[in-house]
């Protein structure tokens, strides 16, 4: 069947939404004359426009734990719409609810890629997606799940990964992107750096960015883009002081935009990055990327791309449903276990792939 109007929730944080975008490239392949609109949370609507394969999105707002009349609300302003498909990304209550009030005639979950199922939600769907037969969402990256089981619910047998893409930026920000280029060398790699998180159990020590960024200096005459908001000044100007080569280093730390920082992206030999939106980011703008992984596991969560890789200690206490999180362990034991031949490793692989 063919569906022509299919609405898509996805209330997540950004590094989920880059992730699950999968299920676009195969949407369009199946209802490629489709319109198809996306609810996500209000605070991430900018990246979701980005998103390739999506005509309209929808902000929404609310607050956790709050009454369900908006709810009730949304769901009959969307009943106005006549969706004929509901795809539920991450389906909790409101937004299970939410499809059920709107009368969306067929309304799919895909809980069990993000390694879950459903409790009395189930009930509000007309098919919980399965994920294919021997296949497990703690041996595949998250994307590759989402899109396998987007293929299995059109019956589609292929195999191969497409990355989720965003649309091209636009000439303003392509203009920037090209004339901070024009300043770098034109024989040496040009190379993104992502140098913290909001997780001090994700971040990777200023040393060891300051010994990689020598390195990356020395061995391939490469262009180093120092990326981060204001709040990441800090550890940028420690990183910079145990550099040799600083002469390589651009600082764009709190000086660019969201759409700036991704025009830039586009354009990069390599991104070396924490376990965070940014590589996601990068990934599905077409960007080379090693993820440096600490309790989080660097299969589900690899970056979504055709040339991504994570480095991770791979200690027996981390990954998805092992890990006690990061707010009951006060040990580093996974972020020291990320070593600097590691991430050199890493890279010298990838640009290998990439020549």
């Amino acid at each position: 069947m063919t569906y022509k109007n299919i609405f898509v929730d996805g209330i997540m944080h950004m590094g989920d939404m880059i992730m699950t975008a999968s299920v676009f490239p195969v949407l369009r392949k199946h209802c490629p004359g489709a319109r198809i609109t996306y609810l996500c949370s209000a605070n991430l609507a900018f990246v979701a426009e980005l998103l390739e394969g999506v005509d309209e999105v929808i902000p929404y707002r609310y607050a956790s734990g709050g009454g369900y009349g908006d709810v009730w609300r949304m769901g009959r302003q969307l009943s106005q719409r006549h969706f004929d498909l509901g795809i539920s990304l991450d389906p909790r209550e409101r937004v299970t609810l939410m499809k059920w009030f709107a009368r969306i005639p067929e309304r799919i979950s895909m809980e069990q890629a993000l390694g879950w199922k459903l409790g009395w939600e189930k009930w509000f769907y007309t098919r919980d997606l399965e994920l294919p037969a021997g296949w497990s969402y703690q041996e595949h990256s998250m994307a590759a799940s989402f899109q396998q089981m987007m293929r299995g619910f059109f019956g589609d047998p292929s195999q191969e990964f497409v990355p989720p893409r965003l649309k091209p930026m636009a000439a303003e920000q392509e203009r920037w992107a090209q004339k901070l280029l024009q300043k770098a060398p034109a024989a040496g790699k040009k190379i993104a750096l992502c140098i913290q998180t909001t997780s001090r159990t994700k971040d990777w020590p200023a040393e060891k960015f300051s010994q990689v960024c020598d390195w990356l200096a020395e061995t391939y005459g490469a262009t180093l883009y120092l990326t981060g908001i204001p709040a990441h000044r800090e550890r940028g100007n420690a990183i910079l002081q145990e550099m040799k080569h600083r002469e390589a280093v651009v600082d764009l730390i709190g000086k660019t935009s969201f759409l700036e920082l991704t025009a830039l992206l586009a354009h990069m030999d390599l991104l070396l990055t924490l376990d965070t939106g940014t590589a996601h980011i990068g990934a599905a703008a077409g960007c080379p990327v090693v993820t440096l992984f600490t309790f989080n596991s660097p299969v589900i969560y690899r970056a979504p791309g055709k040339h991504c890789v994570g480095v991770s200690g791979h200690l027996p206490c981390s990954g998805k449903h092992i890990c006690i999180g990061p707010s009951r362990c006060t040990k580093s034991d996974c972020v020291d276990a990320v070593t600097v031949p590691m991430a050199e490793a890493a890279i010298e692989t990838l640009f290998q792939e990439t020549a």
